[in-house]
């Protein structure tokens, strides 16, 4: 429970805030945000798989700067993280595994203005893999 708190900077009241729990029993807290960090986990764990099955030594990760992005590009994984600060611990932690294991982890910040810009000048429709052509472009620009 405590490395959940320390990743995103809650307090345990807007953890519980953040879950939609309605109780404050200590033991229902300990048992969700356990829940939570155990989904974490296996979001990691799927990354990894990924990282693997690619047999390339880099990965780009879009990271969510706001619960409104993160909710509109990603809507299944919102649903269970709740909002972008988790998502945040998410990816870092993904970014930790990776790079333990020898890869390159890059993350791209989604701007969504720039980004729905950059769909409508190219004539493009949003999917996972157009957000990951993006981050591709924009992993190109930084270096």
């Amino acid at each position: 429970m405590r490395i959940l708190q320390d990743e995103t900077g809650f307090s345990e009241k807007q953890l519980v805030k953040k879950l939609g729990l309605d109780t404050f029993d200590k033991e229902s807290i300990a048992n969700a945000i356990a829940e939570l960090d155990s989904v974490i986990e296996t979001c990691v764990l799927s990354e990894i798989d990924i990282f693997i099955a690619r047999k390339q030594n880099d990965m780009i990760l879009i990271r969510y700067l706001s619960d409104y992005d993160f909710a509109l590009y990603e809507p299944d994984l919102f649903n269970i993280l709740k909002c972008s600060t988790i998502h945040k611990a998410f990816i870092t932690r993904t970014r930790r595994a990776i790079e333990r294991i020898a890869g390159n982890v890059l993350i791209v910040f989604m701007d969504s203005n720039y980004y729905e810009t950059w769909l409508g000048v190219n004539d493009l429709d949003d999917s996972p893999e157009i957000r990951m052509t993006w981050a591709r472009q924009q992993a190109v620009e930084i270096k």
